[in-house]
């Protein structure tokens, strides 16, 4: 086995670079794990502008991986060599405050996984106790490396408890959340998911997903469009997948008295939002928001792609190789895509 690899190395906003590195070692407990595929995300795009506030550059970016087993580290049991792997991109500890109140999502002490976008990477060991998962062979790796945005679709999901029959409003859709978003919120029996979006691309994935009514925002007023489509209340449920301070704003206009908002899209710390408390507190509108996801919704993600319950293809746009990462996110900016698959054998 060689002693070095290749990797994209993020090295401060929107500079990346491929560079030889080291292949690192499998430490007790953790896995050295050959990537066959990486695929871009949400999260990718905001660390490629603005940096990761976890990580200080130089680092090895990327987070969602399909790959296979080749080295083990002491005390592993229950992975081996040549075993097809994914995992989720943290894992809680169990043992905190917010731990042993069931919200995992919240552990102060969140070991992360990031280094996809390189031929090779290390699962942490409390990685590897709690939030790997063996591929089966039927299912591609692109496929199950998506397990990492789906377990915060499903955390969200749950938080928001759509029931049969109400309509859905998705402010920022297009992009792999949303779509991802779709296919539960029909799942959960919802009558109308109305998508609100700015690329035709990605729209008219949201409308092959299930979305009953697509929204351009660079042609319509969203909110105008959404309140003909729900009789003038507003939406039932706005989930804003766009992460921006207007957006957080304006679903607090697009929902119906007494119906609820989920602001899923992360804003930069600091930002301040401003709240219509009048429209807030006499509309008896719920303000949800969430963040990352449990080990408990991290299994139910995986399986939902093992069984088919989600579909995985639709959002995965083309593949390039290692060398073309910084080429797959602008792509993704520019609204050309919604994820793109790096594979480093390419």
């Amino acid at each position: 086995m060689a002693k070095e690899m290749r990797a994209i190395v993020y090295l401060g906003p929107e500079k990346i670079e491929l560079r030889s590195v080291p292949i690192p070692e499998p430490a007790e407990g953790e896995l050295l794990v050959k990537v066959r595929a990486a695929t871009t995300c949400g999260t990718d795009v905001k660390t490629y502008r603005r940096g990761h506030p976890k990580f200080p550059p130089p680092f090895i970016f990327g987070h969602e991986f399909g790959g296979d087993v080749v080295k083990v580290g002491n005390g592993v049991k229950q992975f081996r060599e040549g075993m097809r792997v994914t995992a989720n991109v943290f894992a809680e500890c169990g043992e905190c405050f917010f731990c042993e109140r069931g919200q995992g999502n919240l552990c102060v002490n969140l070991v992360y996984n990031f280094g996809a976008f390189a031929e090779y990477m290390i699962i942490p060991a409390s990685i590897v106790c709690k939030t790997t998962f063996e591929i089966p062979g039927d299912i591609p790796y692109a496929h199950a490396a998506v397990v990492e945005p789906l377990v915060t679709v499903v955390h969200g999901w749950h938080k928001v408890g759509v029931r049969p029959g109400e309509t859905v409003a998705i402010i920022g859709a297009g992009g792999p959340v949303s779509l991802m978003f779709i296919q539960l919120l029909l799942r959960s029996g919802a009558e109308q998911v109305i998508a609100i979006g700015h690329s035709p691309i990605r729209l008219e994935t949201a409308r092959r997903l299930g979305a009953s009514h697509v929204v351009n925002a660079h042609e319509q007023d969203t909110l105008v469009a959404i309140r003909e489509l729900t009789h003038g209340y507003g939406a039932d449920v706005v989930i804003e997948c766009a992460g921006t301070k207007q957006t957080w704003e304006n679903s607090m206009d697009a929902v119906r008295r007494g119906g609820r908002v989920l602001w899923f899209g992360g804003l930069p710390s600091g930002t301040k939002v401003e709240i219509n408390a009048g429209l807030v507190h006499y509309g008896e509108i719920d303000l949800l928001n969430m963040h990352g996801g449990t080990v408990e919704d991290a299994r139910e993600a995986f399986d939902l792609i093992v069984s088919g319950g989600m579909n995985i293809a639709p959002m995965l746009n083309g593949e390039l190789p290692l060398e073309k990462t910084e080429l797959a996110l602008k792509k993704m900016i520019a609204g050309e895509v919604v994820k793109m698959v790096i594979n480093p054998d390419l």
